[in-house]
């Protein structure tokens, strides 16, 4: 039986520039999204098991490829591809009692190869109103490869990413966030109907989980759903488990993050 994600919840209206990064087929808090697909970026669009190839857009930074270029000269321990990362996902066999994935769930990755040289940040700049939780956004900057699937706590759906980045860049993002966090921890956004809606954004450190975690939580005054993610970094590799409360209840993403953070190593 598939599940329609309607509640008395309401989204909030996120602008493009936050769509800008990552292409967004998949459930969140922004209008116009399909439901019951994952957020994917360019690059793994092209990835999923049976899909045809499609035409891949590209942004330019000061000339540089939007997802930048193949590693053609590894240097240091080699990084995973997005391909061998996929390996790492949970499956139905491996996710906490009462969990459940739904087919392959949705996989995507970046394909056999790692971005050699990333374009420069993008999130220091990101406006406060167009933070959005869910998907890949806040992984891209610096990042190498990536993987992804959904997987659900009982009724709701949780995004999985996992990506890798060149040596110290994984920490550099998870400050990034820090960073991102600290500056709109207030801050008004706007409403389906264009009413001001304020937001409340928090962050707290996750003791004992992986190198360092961060659980941020975006949360809006009034009937609109909130969103969570909690980002865990291993070595090079950070993992993001996102969700939102759109059918009454954050999902439990300690739960998941627990076991996942010592078997993506």
């Amino acid at each position: 039986m598939s599940i329609t994600r309607t509640s008395g919840r309401l989204p909030l209206v996120v602008g493009a520039a936050a769509l800008a990064v990552a292409v967004v087929t998949g459930c969140s808090s922004d209008p116009g999204t399909a439901p019951d697909k994952p957020a994917i970026t360019a690059h793994e669009s092209a990835t999923s098991p049976g899909a045809a190839p499609t035409a891949v857009p590209t942004l330019t930074t000061s000339g540089s490829p939007a997802f930048g270029s193949p590693s053609s000269t590894p240097t240091g321990p080699p990084i995973p591809t997005g391909a061998a990362l996929r390996a790492l996902l949970p499956t139905a066999a491996t996710l906490p009692a009462g969990w459940t994935i739904k087919g392959n769930g949705n996989q995507n990755d970046t394909g056999t190869y790692v971005v050699d040289d990333p374009v420069a940040p993008m999130l220091p700049q990101e406006p406060c109103t167009q933070m959005r939780l869910a998907g890949t956004i806040l992984s891209q900057d610096f990042k190498a490869s990536g993987t992804m699937e959904e997987v659900y706590d009982g009724e709701n759906m949780v995004q999985v990413y996992l990506a890798a980045y060149h040596p110290g860049d994984a920490a550099k993002l998870l400050g990034e966030i820090r960073a991102y966090t600290e500056r709109c921890k207030s801050f008004t956004g706007k409403g389906m109907d264009g009413k001001p809606v304020p937001l409340t954004v928090t962050q707290q450190a996750v003791p004992g989980l992986g190198d360092e975690a961060l659980d941020m939580r975006k949360v809006p005054q009034g009937p609109y759903h909130s969103e969570e993610i909690v980002v865990t970094r291993v070595g090079d590799r950070l993992l993001f488990l996102s969700g939102d409360d759109i059918l009454g209840r954050l999902p439990n993403l300690m739960q998941l993050a627990v076991p996942l953070s010592k078997s993506v190593k």
